[in-house]
């Protein structure tokens, strides 16, 4: 089969060069090229069930309930837009005790169909808050070149740092460990040089900062991304082309960064997984639908895929955004 998809591989590169430009439409159907299929598929995300464990935190903070309820709750969803499962949390909160006992003694004793295939753990390290009174200053306005008077304010920031242990169950296995942190700032308008912390303010910025730490970490995102198996390769005069089991509903837009992978047993029975290539999803009305994508691909990574490697989204920075003192450049304050 590989050598029919050689031959119209090697077709396209005399037809269209070297260098192929992101196609600007689906190949049609009759121009599916003939694929073997993976020794060993990948398992889809929508059959990946993972338990997220109560947060620890080990110190004492006027906010440690908050901080560690935000923290749950982020890492969950980051979960969920990967199309994974997540364990409902009151079944999380009964396995908690039983699920660190067994990372002490590497094994995770279950009967029957296991609860999940990973488990997050988390906890939280240091947490900071500061305050402070900024008397009112002259600045100027960055938008304008004018000069500007800033009000007398509360200058606030918090910090936080956590560290999220990744194990597949039930064989306890440390996938990865990824160190978390976070850093708000803000300011706020005031007539009173105490700056005294409400509540309200403390529980606003340890829910961002905690925010911040779970969505801005490259690593866990990664770690966590949507991954489903490549189900056919296309190729035509608009370029060569995979479709993937990944859309709208797992989060995927266009132009994102798809890393394609293989899996393999070795001698141990232990699947091992390799690289294989990289593609871009297509930024066009009928390249993503709920279910799937069309991932631009070069002629090198088409020769290699199967029918159920991986396909898995790459984040390479983080798109999200907390509003802090940063946005103060967007009010056009230079202080």
């Amino acid at each position: 089969m590989y050598k029919k998809t050689a031959v119209a591989l090697g077709l396209a590169s005399i037809l269209t060069g070297c260098v192929t430009p992101l196609p600007e439409s689906v190949c049609t159907p009759d121009t599916r090229l003939d694929i073997e299929t993976a020794d060993v598929p990948v398992t889809p995300i929508e059959d990946r069930k993972v338990i997220v464990l109560p947060v620890e935190i080990e110190f004492d903070d006027v906010a440690s309930q908050r901080i560690s309820a935000a923290m749950r709750t982020n890492l969950e969803t980051q979960v969920r837009k990967s199309g994974a499962k997540v364990i409902d949390r009151k079944v999380a909160n009964k396995l908690k005790s039983e699920i660190q006992l067994a990372e002490q003694s590497g094994r995770y004793n279950t009967t029957g169909v296991p609860i999940a295939d990973v488990a997050i753990m988390t906890e939280i390290t240091a947490s900071d808050f500061k305050s402070k009174f900024n008397e009112a200053s002259e600045g100027t306005n960055i938008l304008t070149g004018d000069p500007m008077i800033i009000p007398a304010n509360c200058q606030y920031e918090m910090k936080l740092t956590a560290v999220a242990k990744v194990v597949s169950l039930p064989d306890m296995t440390l996938i990865k460990q990824v160190e978390l942190t976070g850093d708000q700032k803000g300011r706020s308008d005031t007539r009173n040089s105490e700056c005294r912390v409400t509540e309200s303010i403390y529980n606003s910025y340890a829910s961002k900062t905690a925010l911040e730490a779970v969505n801005m970490n490259t690593d866990l995102r990664n770690l966590l991304a949507p991954t489903a198996p490549v189900l056919e390769i296309r190729q035509c005069t608009a370029g060569t082309m995979a479709k993937v089991g990944l859309g709208h509903k797992h989060q995927i837009q266009g132009e994102a960064a798809i890393k394609f992978s293989q899996l393999m047993k070795n001698d141990d029975g232990e699947v091992e997984t390799f690289a294989v290539g990289e593609g871009t999803v297509l930024d066009i009305s009928n390249g993503i639908s709920s279910k799937y994508s069309w991932v631009s691909i070069d002629e090198e990574t088409a020769l290699k895929l199967k029918k159920g490697h991986a396909a898995k989204v790459h984040h390479t920075n983080s798109s999200f955004d907390v509003f802090s003192d940063h946005a103060n450049s967007l009010l056009g304050i230079e202080l």
